[in-house]
């Protein structure tokens, strides 16, 4: 969970990155209406039932701390728990995901166009997008089609729809204006971009678009990707574009391929591993993250190790790890449901071999250089991420999104490597 305050808008986000996203530009929204009320948008999520915990408390908490403001209540457990949040005393309004975007559906001032587009509403804001961050999020794409039986996205989101490349491009010119040298292209389902759309596209020739329209734009990231839908077009770009920065986190979720076929995913292991190689054969710098479900309800003993062999045979190093939780409007929650206590082990063990695997990368980077943004800076102490995503720290005062071009990485913990600044 992340506050930031601004004025009198303040916003809660819980959830993916795509959330963070989401919630500027809500906060950009309602700072354009010039209101006097003091808001406080609670941009909730609902991927497992601890995510919807997490969100109903947060909501109350803020009821609680917030007394004279009106508290809006958005995300997709706005969707899952709607009359829960409208029963509250002291919730404003619920605002459903496909709402996040129209002005008049967060205070009903009217307005001379009901539909006010959002990129100038995003002009209108200026350099309040995302002021205090390193990196810029454009989404290009939302929702999917896919109805994997565990995830209950298709439900909260609706059908992939895609950004047109127009706007797309405006979006990217607005954030480099204002200085962000780093653009990440998110969505829930990013390879999926332009198959509802009337002419013919997809995410490469977005890629492709932005760096010809923007020859100086030298970092963009991709957020999460299916593995299924990379196509031979974005594998190319992936493996010799150098201003695509060396870090792809992969929508995994298993390493045996009965539990994907189970979890309806369209990828194999072998399918991974195949990825994954191909990647490192051209570009040695780069970094596999991955997504991961422990416990589905066919997931045996046998089937798990195979999860936990994956790691190690794709090199995989940046992961998160989510418990199975049964959504009542999932297949997967019609299925027999293994016992919490080995879902929450085998979610255990799994951390900890992604931890492992995470300072194996780090101890095998002593001694190089690299290059990194800042984000952050306390007590002179910056905090960033390098090229390849990993974060790094340095005993030295930046601005934020400042790049730093020569690293020598000396030291690690758990959580950064540890760095000193070298221009030999």
């Amino acid at each position: 969970m992340q506050k930031n305050e601004r004025s009198k808008i303040k916003t809660i986000t819980l959830g993916c990155r795509f959330n963070f996203y989401e919630s500027e530009i809500s906060r950009a929204i309602i700072d354009n209406l010039n209101t006097n009320d003091d808001i406080v948008i609670i941009n909730t999520c609902s991927v497992t039932h601890e995510a919807e915990r997490q969100s109903k408390q947060a909501v109350r908490k803020a009821i609680r701390e917030n007394k004279n403001s009106k508290i809006i209540v958005t995300g997709c457990a706005a969707k899952t728990s709607k009359d829960y949040f409208e029963s509250l005393d002291g919730v404003f309004k619920v605002i459903q995901n496909n709402d996040k975007e129209n002005i008049n559906a967060y205070l009903n001032i009217p307005q001379p166009n009901s539909n006010i587009d959002l990129i100038e509403d995003i002009t209108a804001a200026q350099n309040q997008i995302f002021e205090d961050r390193a990196r810029a999020f454009i989404q290009i794409q939302n929702g999917c089609d896919h109805f994997c039986s565990y995830c209950i996205v298709p439900f909260t989101r609706g059908r992939s729809h895609s950004l047109p490349l127009e706007n797309i491009l405006k979006r990217v010119g607005f954030f480099l204006e204002n200085g962000f040298s780093e653009l990440v292209l998110s969505g829930i389902d990013i390879t999926s971009y332009g198959k509802d759309l009337d002419y013919r596209i997809e995410l490469a020739d977005v890629i492709e678009a932005i760096l010809k329209n923007y020859p100086n734009q030298k970092r963009l990231r991709i957020s999460s990707i299916d593995p299924k839908g990379i196509s031979e077009k974005l594998l190319e770009l992936l493996k010799y574009e150098k201003r695509i920065m060396p870090h792809f986190h992969l929508s995994i979720q298993s390493g045996d391929n009965q539990v994907l076929k189970a979890m309806k995913r369209r990828h194999t292991r072998e399918d991974i591993i195949a990825f994954c190689k191909q990647i490192k054969l051209t570009r040695n710098d780069v970094v596999f993250g991955a997504d991961f479900i422990a416990g589905f309800p066919t997931e045996t003993d046998s089937m798990f190790q195979n999860t936990l062999s994956l790691i190690d045979e794709a090199e995989l190093s940046l992961m998160h790890i989510f418990p199975f939780s049964s959504r009542k409007e999932t297949l997967a929650s019609k299925m027999v449901q293994l016992p919490q206590p080995v879902i929450s082990e085998r979610a255990r063990l799994l951390r900890e071999k992604a931890c492992e695997a995470k300072l194996k990368l780090f101890e095998s980077m002593k001694g190089k250089k690299i290059r990194g943004i800042i984000e952050k800076t306390i007590d002179n102490v910056s905090y960033g991420k390098t090229d390849s995503f990993l974060p790094f720290v340095i005993k030295k005062a930046y601005n934020s999104s400042e790049i730093v071009n020569v690293l020598e990485i000396i030291s690690y913990n758990e959580n950064y490597l540890i760095t000193k600044k070298n221009d030999n």
